[in-house]
Order: C-alpha cells, then structure tokens, then sequence
C-alpha cells in the first residue's frame, strides 16, 4: 500500500488554514462592520431607534410641562423627527469616530435650540404680562434653569448608543492606537492565508485531486465557529433578553448586534455550504479514480 507522505503536512497546514481563516474573518468583520461607524448610523434609523427617541423626548416634555406648568407642545413646537434622528446620528458618528481614532474632534450633538428657546421665553413673556408677573431676577432664573434643564436632557438623548459616554471613558486611550492598526493586520493576515493556501499546493502538487478535500475542510471548520453561535442566537433570540429603560438604547444595541449576526450567518452559511460541496466534490473525484484504476488493472490482467 502507497503511503501518503504527504497527508501529515497538508493536516497540519489546514489547521493553520482555518485558525487564519478564522482569525481574518474576524478581523474583516471588525473591520467593515464592528469599527464602521457608518453602519452604526444606518443602524440608528434601520431598527427604529431614532423614532422612538422622538417619542421618548415627546413624552419627557409631556411629564415637564406640570412642573413648570409650560404647555406639552410649547416644548415640543420646534421638536422635528428629522432634526432628532440627524443629531442622533451626528453625536453617534461622532463620538464612534473619536473612539475608533478616525477623528480628534470631541463629540457633541450640535442641535438647534434657536428656535426652542424662543418658543419657552416668549410663552413665559406672554404668561407673565397676561397674569402682571414681575420681571425680576427670579423671573429670569425660571426661564434660564427651563431652558438649561431641557436642553440638557435633549443633549443627553441624543447619545442614543451611549457612543458618548464610551468617548468619554479610558476605553478611546486604547482603541484610538488599535483600530487604526486593524487594515495592517488584516492584510499581513491575508496574507499568510494566502501563503498557506499557495504551500498546501505545493506540498499536495502530485495530488491535486485531493485539494477540493483540504479547502473544503477548512472552509467547512473556519465557518462553522461562527456559524453555529450565530444561527443559535438568531434562532432562540438571545439579546431579546437584554433589559434597557430606554426603548430608542434597546433598538439601536439589539439592531446593531443583530444585523451583525445576520450578517455572520449569511457569509459563513455561503462558506459552510461551499466546503461541504468541496468534500463532496473530492470523494466524488476520488471514487471515480478507484473506479478507473480497478478497470484499468482488470484491462492490463486480460
């Protein structure tokens, strides 16, 4: 019996194929996706996220409005669903790119309040004049604390990913050196898969036949780490369970994470399929080639 010379090399060669095929799939997704700002913002208005905070603002000036006894839509004349979700967006964007390390710009919403401040200031001129309030130093004070209060909890809603307040944290001290560097790892690990790939066909050059088997392995493997987890969590809807106050923080962390997954299971079940077509595609070959050679030996025996 012919000893396969080869078989232990080219094992150990698709293990190290799949732990980089892994390891470049995770960097990739890192990559264009976890560190994409971009997708963050998309995120925002795609699960809805966005709309609700419009509601939960609406709401917060609803519960505002008996304290100071300012009318619901006085606070809520100049509030524009389209303003809300666009400085949401901006803050996000933001402070993501600021804690990627892709701008040293600090976050903030940069919303409009021109028109909100003259809307409460002229409601309270026009309530004090009606009712011969005196414009003293108190008076003043009401109108300035309103004011500051409002826009304080708007500032404070527009950080709908809490993206704000990571920019915030020490966490930017670390990820503002490490994002940036991922395109060069991810290349160098590219790289070394192909280089892997290009040794696996010249180790198996004689038997060539044999490398659908080895690709499809490691297409099969590689793939299924993420895979499995990933149609798991889709499938029993894992972060379902997270519990947030927020609905608009609920929506935009739960789409973001499962647009990932979606993501991850669509590119690894495409991979996954391909390797089982590949080792189906190999022992196919390989039957076919005992086939021919038996037929070939009863030829030369006759």
């Amino acid at each position: 019996m012919k000893k396969l010379h080869h078989y232990t090399p080219m094992l150990l060669l698709t293990i190290a194929a799949s732990v980089f095929m892994i390891v470049t799939e995770l960097l990739v997704f890192c990559n264009y996706m976890v560190f994409n700002t971009d997708y963050y913002v998309w995120v925002i208005t795609d699960s809805g996220a966005d709309s609700a905070l419009y509601n939960e603002i609406d709401t917060y000036f609803r519960r505002l409005s008996q304290p100071t006894g300012i009318p619901q839509e006085v606070y809520t004349k100049s509030l524009d669903k389209k303003k809300v979700s666009t400085a949401s967006k901006r803050m996000t964007k933001m402070a993501l790119d600021y804690t990627f390390g892709k701008s040293n710009a600090e976050p903030a919403p940069n919303y409009d309040y021109t028109q909100f401040e003259t809307d409460v200031t002229e409601y309270i001129e026009k309530y004090s004049e009606a009712n011969n309030i005196e414009k003293d130093a108190e008076y003043y004070s009401f109108i300035d604390n309103t004011i500051d209060v409002a826009e304080k909890k708007m500032d404070a809603s527009f950080d709908i990913m809490m993206a704000g307040k990571l920019a915030d944290s020490s966490v930017p001290k670390l990820t503002r050196k490490v994002v940036p560097t991922l395109n060069y790892v991810m290349g160098i690990s590219i790289l070394v898969l192909a280089g892997l790939f290009g040794l696996m066909y010249f180790v198996d050059r004689h038997h060539v036949c044999d490398l659908p088997y080895w690709l499809g392995t490691i297409m099969f493997s590689g793939s299924a780490v993420f895979l499995i987890p990933a149609v798991y969590c889709r499938a029993t809807g894992y972060f379902d369970g997270f519990f947030m106050e927020e609905q608009s923080l609920y929506y935009a962390i739960t789409g973001s994470i499962y647009n990932v997954t979606d993501r991850l299971i669509i590119a690894n079940g495409i991979l996954f399929a391909l390797g089982i077509v590949l080792i189906i595609f190999a022992q196919v070959i390989h039957v076919y080639r005992i086939k021919d050679a038996r037929e070939r030996a009863h030829e030369d025996e006759d």
